[in-house]
């Protein structure tokens, strides 16, 4: 009987080990990345009157803009310190005409009109200054593109005739930079309130005026505040 036992007992496999289960970690798809958008105010704005000399009388020159702008975009903290985003968004519209001041009393009259639109695309980096009773100050700079789109008309009236010069369109690319100064405030563990000052330069980049040769000139600059909200992903 011993002997069956112990036969029986040889049968039976050896007994299996589990090693422990190492514990998963779930990673944070998002951790460091935040959206942002925000709207602003640009100070600039002109309107001109002064006079031509030779056949041409004397004009009146207007400009009007739209000065609020607004955009969008995502950024990522790279360090507690450093921050980079990219964002796009609208940056302003313009309208300029010019005409006769009193046309009955010119040789001929004239009037034209241009509306230009400007749309921008700009890499961003942020230096955070730390964090003192939730607000924390910043400095930053970036670089990026901005577009304009223009299109108007033209028309010359002289006694018992005029003459269209009809519809005309450009659109032109041009190299942008922005210096950045502001303070963000923790309104939650996530959300920030940004509040901050732009200033935007575009060098070459084409711009309508009554008062340039051939009607176009180069270089924008603008001094901009913005308000907007960032929103951290984690």
């Amino acid at each position: 009987m011993f002997a069956s036992v112990a036969a029986q007992a040889a049968d039976y496999d050896p007994p299996i080990v589990i090693d422990d289960i190492q514990e998963v970690v779930p990673v944070e798809v998002g951790s460091g990345w935040y959206l942002r958008g925000d709207v602003g105010y640009t100070f600039s704005s002109r309107y001109k009157n002064y006079e031509r000399t030779g056949y041409v009388p004397d004009f009146e020159i207007g400009e009007d803009n739209t000065s609020l702008f607004g955009g969008a975009g995502f950024g990522y903290n790279i360090t507690d310190y450093l921050r980079v985003d990219l964002t796009g968004g609208f940056l302003r519209r313009e309208k300029a005409w010019g005409e006769n001041i009193d046309p009955f009393d010119a040789a001929f009259s004239a009037r034209s009109e241009i509306e230009t639109s400007m749309a921008y695309g700009m890499v961003t980096g942020y230096i955070d200054l730390g964090t003192f009773a939730g607000f924390t100050p910043y400095v930053g700079a970036g670089a990026g593109m901005v577009y304009t789109h223009s299109k108007g008309y033209g028309d010359i009236r002289v006694p018992d005739n005029e003459a269209y010069f009809g519809d005309f369109k450009r659109d032109d690319f041009g190299f942008a930079y922005t210096l950045n100064a502001g303070m963000a405030y923790s309104l939650t563990q996530n959300l920030s309130l940004d509040v901050g000052y732009q200033y935007f330069n575009a060098p070459k980049a084409d711009y309508f005026s009554f008062e340039k040769p051939g009607l176009y000139g180069q270089g924008l600059d603008f001094h901009q505040v913005k308000v907007g909200l960032r929103y951290d992903l984690w």
